[in-house]
């Protein structure tokens, strides 16, 4: 951490390594549905990341596609989350429109993928953070988001990667 606040980086957010399987299935929002990330998907998750991070992903979320099983969740016939990799914290991002959409699409991923959750967790987002240690999802290591140069606020609910 002192090394990147020497060389021009700024907290922007702490964070934590939550990893585990939700232990209770039931649905924040019920008429959600959570399934694996098609190619169709790419845009539609490329314009809600841009609507709550103010920048697209559709290139990043398209190459991890073919290595990591990517989830969505769609609710009205239209995606409201999705996640790149749920169970690898260091190449996963994950955005939402609300907490409920985040907390059915973590529900969601680890059903199809029947592997342990892996994702950074901004612990700034209180609700979020409460449902995953009632999940019994566990908190892995501490750590802390830099940024250096302009950093915009996400309107809305996301997990973090490594990348950007």
């Amino acid at each position: 951490m002192s090394l990147y606040a020497s060389v021009g980086f700024e907290v922007v957010e702490p964070l934590v390594i939550m990893q585990g399987i939700p232990t209770n299935k039931e649905s924040a929002l019920p008429e959600t549905q959570v399934r694996l990330l098609e190619a169709k998907d790419y845009d539609a998750c490329g314009e809600l990341c841009q609507r709550v991070h103010g920048f697209n992903r559709t290139t990043e979320i398209a190459q991890f596609a073919p290595m990591f099983p990517g989830v969505v969740a769609v609710r009205e016939d239209r995606i409201t989350a999705y996640a790149t990799a749920p169970n690898f914290w260091q190449l996963n991002h994950a955005v939402a429109e609300t907490t409920g959409d985040m907390q059915n699409l973590l529900a969601g991923a680890a059903d199809i993928t029947q592997q342990p959750l892996s994702f950074l967790l901004p612990t700034r987002q209180a609700e979020l953070f409460r449902w995953c240690l009632n999940q019994k999802l566990r908190v892995v290591k501490p750590m802390t988001l830099m940024a250096m140069g302009m950093y915009q606020e996400p309107r809305g609910c996301f997990l973090p990667s490594v990348l950007y």
